[in-house]
């Protein structure tokens, strides 16, 4: 019982790399093309509540994030006065 061989994601991702190296630069052109047409077409858009809904998280991350620089700012500009003022 001979098993048969799989080959491995890096063996099948060295094969298109050597395969990719030996084209001239027009076909490694026309390769990225391809592969960018074939990722796009994987992409999905969300739908208008999720949208929303991500829209309402990023901008919530960063008024928290405003809000947290805002405060070290005001600690460290207090902090700075505090030690270079003179005292007279």
């Amino acid at each position: 019982m001979a098993e048969e061989l799989q080959p491995t994601d890096d063996l099948v991702e060295k094969a298109k790399a050597d395969r990719a190296a030996t084209r001239n630069i027009f076909g490694r052109g026309v390769l990225f093309i391809k592969q960018v047409y074939a990722e796009l077409r994987k992409v999905t858009k969300p739908t208008y509540k999720e949208l929303l809904n991500y829209t309402g998280v990023v901008l919530a991350f960063v008024v928290l994030v405003m809000l947290i620089l805002s405060g070290l700012d005001f600690l460290f500009y207090n902090a700075v006065t505090f030690v270079f003022t003179p005292t007279s």
